[in-house]
């Protein structure tokens, strides 16, 4: 026998040498477009063919891309074409070939699998010589496959490594970039400045050149109903937006491209210039709307983009947020310093010191339920030793009613002097209230003169919560004597009443914050509950019954800082 190979034996030698090289080489390699060049060309040069394509799968059932074609040139490279090869592990040939590839004059397809799974096909043409594939020839080209189906599958995975650690780095990126966004927004409660930052970082960070920020503003008048309204704008024209398209910027729940299709209330929106509108929602609420107009590139916006403009539009949404928050503080802190200096100018207008006179004791207080309140009182010594009583409660409460008892304050004072009447003292007062005030503005007041030598008491009632004698035989009278409350109608004449404040007697004089303070159940204190604890305490001091009625009502309240109107009362005792 001859030990010179046949024929036959040199082709199968020759075909298993290129097996090895070409399986040698693809292993060497984790470059997933060399490994299915090199794949594609061995095979298309081993069995003659001038044509070929490799494909991958494309993540979506039954489409592959295109990652490396020869010779077909209407097949783009990353091109997708639809193959139904879900359940093929074999060979296709001619007809068995999908018609999507077919068309395209592949006769030869074969599967790539790895680990029992379809990851791409090998596409190949007619050959050269017109001849058709021998079984050698099949043989070798699916043996070629599945030799590099292993480095195939590598390559895939390191192509995903790669892939996973750009997007990676592009996150990391990202995360610098809105840290330092955030640095630089969070040094700063100057709203111009935050502004020019905004436009300077949308230019330069997200090289867009056109926007809008719409916001709704803590506290402030809104332009709409839903508060939104414009607040920042660059390269737009003055554009008005009615109320239909702010109310659906409101409704809106997530990014919205603007195109031919634009509903027709964001159609304002998109004449402005815009093609995206990201909405920034805070507590199941749109808090924001940033509207954008096309990147000076020209590129479509992708997800990246819309993550890293959503993150920046809450960044600045919440730098001007605070903007806001820092001048309401301001401003609140700005009044309640004034408050507190109203009350200090207020209360230097009450009674510094209580005037001793023979045969009485006497004891006052006045809490606002405000830092300022409308209730006054007054205790005045004339120069005839008589003593003038004075309570008044103005309608309302806060700095409006502090000014008008300062006014009615000096009304008095000027009017004192003058040697009137009580009757004429209270048409004057009434007269100016009237002048100077609104029509719903009015005063209740109450006026006394104490004449110590005689024990007698003059007063005026003008529409006041008429006080309390307490007789220290235990009767009650009300005064109720003499007119209209102050500033309703000019010229009404005013009934002067008198009565004798004996040893024991007991004189209340009071504001409604004092019977009508509310308990927790919504009801109110009430003269009853007054009366009886004056009967209760009438044979203590003035100042004893006066702080026994205001722990009482405290007590019923349930706390100084629940009372609901300013309390002021003057307790005088007959002693």
């Amino acid at each position: 026998m001859q030990d010179t190979p046949s024929h036959v034996q040199r082709a199968k030698r020759y075909d298993l040498r290129a097996l090895f090289e070409a399986s040698r080489l693809l292993s060497g390699s984790l470059d997933l477009s060399f490994v299915l060049n090199n794949l594609l060309l061995t095979a298309m040069s081993k069995l003659l063919v001038t044509r070929g394509i490799g494909l991958l799968d494309g993540k979506q059932p039954g489409v592959y891309r295109a990652v490396i074609v020869k010779g077909l040139w209407d097949i783009p490279v990353e091109s997708t074409i639809a193959v139904d090869m879900a359940a093929i592990k074999h060979i296709l040939r001619d007809d068995e070939v999908p018609e999507t590839l077919r068309r395209h004059q592949v006769v030869l397809l074969l599967p790539i699998i790895s680990s029992d799974k379809l990851i791409g096909l090998v596409g190949l043409g007619k050959k050269a010589t017109g001849v058709p594939f021998s079984d050698e020839e099949l043989e070798f080209i699916q043996s070629l496959v599945n030799m590099s189906a292993a480095a195939v599958k590598n390559s895939l995975v390191v192509e995903e490594l790669r892939q996973t650690n750009r997007t990676l780095d592009g996150k990391i990126q990202q995360l610098n970039t809105l840290f330092d966004l955030s640095q630089q927004f969070n040094a700063t409660f100057d709203r111009s400045q935050l502004l020019k930052m905004l436009t300077f970082t949308l230019m330069g960070q997200m090289l867009i050149n056109k926007y809008l920020f719409i916001m709704r503003r803590p506290g402030g008048a809104p332009d709409t109903p839903n508060g939104l309204h414009v607040i920042a704008s660059h390269n737009v024209p003055d554009c008005f937006f009615p109320e239909a398209t702010m109310d659906a910027l409101d409704a809106l729940q997530t990014d919205c491209l603007l195109s031919t299709e634009t509903p027709a209330e964001l159609a304002p929106i998109s004449a402005c210039g815009m093609t995206l509108i990201l909405p920034i929602r805070h507590q199941d609420e749109t808090s924001a709307v940033l509207c954008l107009g096309p990147k000076m590139t020209g590129k479509p916006f992708v997800d990246d983009d819309l993550e890293l403009l959503s993150a920046f539009g809450n960044l600045a949404y919440v730098s001007l947020q605070n903007t806001y928050l820092v001048e309401e503080q301001i401003e609140k802190e700005r009044l309640e310093e004034e408050l507190r200096l109203a009350r200090d100018i207020q209360l230097g207008l009450l009674p510094q010191e209580i005037p001793e006179l023979a045969g009485i004791e006497i004891a006052a207080m006045a809490f606002p339920s405000r830092h300022v309140g409308g209730d006054y009182y007054d205790l005045v010594s004339q120069s005839n030793g008589s003593l003038l009583m004075a309570i008044a409660d103005v309608t309302g409460k806060g700095l409006p009613a502090s000014l008008l008892m300062a006014n009615l304050q000096a009304c008095l004072h000027t009017l004192t002097p003058m040697e009137l009447t009580l009757e004429e003292v209270a048409g004057h007062m009434n007269r100016v209230i009237c002048q100077n005030t609104a029509f719903d503005k009015f005063i209740t007041a109450f006026l006394a003169v104490y004449t110590p030598g005689e024990r007698r008491v003059d007063y005026v009632n003008a529409g006041h919560n008429p006080p309390m004698l307490l007789r220290a035989s235990g009767d009650v009278e009300l005064l109720e004597k003499g007119g209209l409350l102050l500033g309703v109608i000019k010229g009404i004449p005013y009934e002067r009443g008198t009565l004798f404040l004996g040893s024991g007697d007991v004189l209340a004089l009071f504001t409604d914050g004092v019977t009508e303070a509310m308990g927790p159940n919504e009801d109110e204190y009430g003269e009853e509950r007054l009366i009886q604890l004056l009967r209760d305490l009438h044979q203590q001091s003035a100042q004893d019954i006066l702080d026994a009625v205001r722990s009482d009502i405290i007590s019923f309240t349930g706390s100084a800082t629940l009372l609901s109107d300013d309390l002021t009362m003057i307790v005088v005792k007959g002693s």
